[in-house]
């Protein structure tokens, strides 16, 4: 599978030539637009990198239909108008049949318009707020469960297990602020009382601040709604204070690198997870994923877990275009697509913020591994 990035000095700096995918038997050119660099970058990367395990089974068996995918990266750095530029040369230069991987809620709606205005599907987007995702309906499909489903499924373990006094720790943006008002209301749901909230700027610079603020606080449990290196200056704040709450975290704490590095203070961190166990010994399709992550020297984990669940989503569809693989014929079948992959039902027909419904939480423990 071919490969290419782009290096861009401004949003209107060419990033390729023009070149038509249009032909029989050339490639089928997929696009995406993510943050491929900086704080964010890492979690992207390992899901770029499971998916791209299926991308190149696929095309070692030739293709779909006798067309090898061709999947073009770009980083955006998660700047909004940085990434409409790329998805817009994507579409327009390299004739894309779907955007896949693109992330970030504001960068997905400056995106949205032109998905429309060119009938080109999107699939697998990340860290895509809910209210984007119902901007986003009919053009845009997203594998992973909704926030309001995994802040709902935290809510109810924390009611189970009696804890009631819960801070919350969220990003200092759009998607932070969302994320904190999903957070709440499934809390309130809960009968759970939420005693204090603090915010992280984007470059984690206010980590250690907003943990100490919280803290003081002296919550049972801390709700983590940020990224995994910033999860880990919380937790090691916290750590460093003798101050011990329960945390938990939704699956934007993605980082497994970063959360094993810190040690003992990650110790009992649950997260909510959207895709099955990646180390599951009975599913014959997690096996296969984990056989081709070895072999390839690419970690086993969550995040390079779902890139292969959304890369098997994508070549499915594309399967059952029957030999027509355009962007009209690729949206219409997404459209109801109903399938089982890896332990994970995807249905796009209920209309729903979700193709999958899947949530369940596991645990750090001393290992440095999950516990599901």
């Amino acid at each position: 599978m071919h490969r290419r990035r782009f290096v861009l000095a401004s949003a209107a700096a060419a990033l390729v030539r023009p070149t038509s995918t249009a032909a029989a038997g050339a490639d089928l050119v997929l696009g995406q637009s993510a943050p491929l660099t900086g704080p964010l970058a890492p979690p992207v990367l390992a899901f770029n990198a499971g998916a791209r395990l299926a991308f190149d089974t696929l095309n070692a068996k030739g293709g779909v239909a006798g067309r090898r995918l061709r999947w073009i990266t770009a980083d955006d750095r998660g700047d909004p108008a940085l990434a409409r530029a790329i998805c817009d040369k994507l579409i327009t230069e390299q004739h894309a049949t779907a955007l896949f991987g693109c992330a970030g809620s504001l960068s997905m709606a400056a995106i949205e318009p032109l998905l429309r205005q060119h009938a080109v599907p999107a699939l697998g987007g990340l860290w895509v707020a809910d209210s984007v995702r119902a901007q986003c309906q009919g053009a845009a499909f997203f594998v992973r469960a909704s926030l309001a489903q995994e802040a709902s499924a935290l809510a109810l373990h924390l009611a189970t297990v009696g804890l009631q006094r819960i801070g919350v720790v969220h990003l200092a943006s759009p998607f932070g602020q969302e994320g904190l008002k999903v957070i709440a209301d499934s809390l309130t749901q809960q009968g759970l009382t939420l005693s204090g909230t603090a915010a992280v700027t984007p470059d984690g610079a206010t980590a250690q601040e907003a943990a100490r603020k919280l803290l003081a606080l002296a919550p049972q449990a801390i709700v983590l709604f940020v990224n995994g290196s910033q999860a880990v200056t919380v937790m090691a704040t916290a750590a460093g204070l003798r101050r011990h709450p329960a945390f938990y975290g939704l699956s934007i704490v993605s980082d497994e690198d970063a959360i094993r590095r810190i040690g003992a203070p990650a110790r009992g961190l649950a997260i909510s997870q959207i895709v099955p166990y990646p180390w599951s010994e009975r599913d014959r399709q997690i096996a296969d994923y984990r056989t081709l992550a070895e072999a390839a020297r690419v970690p086993v984990g969550y995040a390079s877990f779902e890139g292969w669940i959304n890369a098997q989503v994508l070549i499915e569809a594309l399967r059952r275009c029957n030999g027509d693989p355009s962007r009209a014929r690729l949206h219409a079948t997404l459209k109801v697509l109903q399938w089982y992959v890896a332990g994970m039902a995807i249905n796009f027909s209920r209309q729903e913020l979700s193709g999958s419904r899947f949530v369940e939480l596991v645990q750090l423990i001393e290992s440095g591994r999950y516990l599901h």
